[in-house]
């Protein structure tokens, strides 16, 4: 539902319209190859979206980060290092496909250092595929090589089309999408966050930039927002994760990589949450919006050719009131930001684009965990 609008507003924003030969092998493994360790900062491992090299590897945390290689043999393995503290919270998951088939989901463990993601292949050439499913607050992970039971070849080329950015919170982390709940009432409970159904694959911009046949990048974080996180914290906020390739380390992003050629930016819903029980409940108009247009400034600066789509949803539209002593206030985010677009455009940015994305209906369309939006 939300999928298909936001593909037509990135679709309106640019102006588009809408096996290697094997032989058999015995196995597990041919004795006639030997294992062979590469690094992860081997030129010939190919990675997709956010990360930075340290003294033993590769780091990353995002979501939707991806390696990718190619080998001559019948096995593959590698060595990597999580920081994620376990149980149903804090495991990390990734998808491992190799030559293109299902996703297996493999679960990983600090202190384990080794797994095994593919045995008794047929010899010959294959590709392997490496997606992180989950995000920074589960932790980050640290690939430190790649193994091959016979030897890396050249990687697969390099995608040179459509290059797409999504930044924002939960809902574009995919947290909570691989379960599916409906509620039969507004106060029902409904199961809270677990990890292993963390799945950027089944959340609204996977799917866009599938359907676009588009490359997908994810910059995102749970709980936080532009000016203040669900939490009324103010550290971490989206625009200051923006400029870090692993939130919460200290190694800047290279912007000097190609910039996508769409942003799409799902920031507010955490400044409208935040504030439940307190004299904050509801956001501070000034305040959202001067950090939201000093972004849009910053991102326009950074990609001078990017379209920025800035959308809101989908389990808010931005609106939020209160009833205090018989008085009734109200806010809405959503209109914020439609002036704060409206502001650019006046200004002659004509590549910054409002997406309306409709709410979610829990009861027709059911939702993930803790009231996400579900695939």
């Amino acid at each position: 539902m939300t999928e298909r609008s936001l593909i037509a507003g990135v679709c309106l924003g640019l102006g588009l319209s809408l096996t290697a030969c094997r032989r058999p092998s015995p196995t597990p493994e041919s004795p006639s190859m030997t294992w062979v360790s590469i690094p992860a900062t081997d030129a010939r491992v190919r990675y997709v979206g956010r990360t930075y090299r340290s003294d033993t590897g590769i780091v990353f945390s995002h979501p939707g980060v991806t390696v990718r290689a190619r080998f001559w043999g019948d096995a593959v393995r590698i060595r990597l290092e999580d920081a994620g503290l376990g149980g149903d919270v804090g495991t990390n998951h990734f998808d491992v496909v190799v030559d293109g088939a299902a996703p297996r989901l493999l679960a990983v463990h600090p202190g384990q250092g080794s797994y095994l993601l593919a045995s008794g292949l047929p010899v010959g050439l294959h590709t392997v595929e490496l997606f992180k499913r989950t995000e920074s607050l589960v932790g980050a992970s640290t690939l430190l090589a790649l193994e091959v039971h016979g030897e890396l070849r050249e990687p697969p080329p390099r995608h040179t089309g459509l290059k797409l950015e999504f930044v924002g919170d939960s809902i574009t982390c995919g947290y909570g999408t691989d379960a599916t709940f409906v509620p039969a009432t507004a106060s029902s409970k409904v199961p809270g966050f677990t990890s292993k159904h963390q799945n950027p694959r089944n959340a609204y911009g996977w799917l866009t930039a599938q359907r676009l046949g588009a490359e997908a990048v994810f910059v995102c974080y749970s709980g936080h927002g532009v000016y203040r996180n669900l939490d009324l914290s103010t550290s971490g906020l989206i625009p200051a994760i923006y400029e870090r390739a692993v939130p919460d380390h200290p190694p800047a992003w290279d912007f000097s990589h190609a910039s996508p050629d769409v942003i799409v930016l799902n920031a507010g819903t955490n400044d409208t949450f935040a504030g439940a029980g307190t004299a904050a409940f509801l956001p501070d108009e000034a305040a959202f919006k001067a950090a939201y247009r000093s972004f849009l400034e910053r991102l326009r600066a950074l990609h001078p050719r990017a379209h920025i789509v800035c959308t809101l949803g989908s389990m808010t539209d931005g609106f939020k009131r209160k009833e205090q002593q018989g008085v009734v206030t109200s806010v809405h985010v959503g209109d914020w930001i439609s002036q704060l677009v409206a502001e650019r455009q006046r200004l002659g940015d004509a590549r910054v684009h409002r997406h309306m994305m409709a709410m979610q209906n829990p009861f027709a369309d059911g939702v993930g965990e803790d009231w996400h939006p579900s695939a």
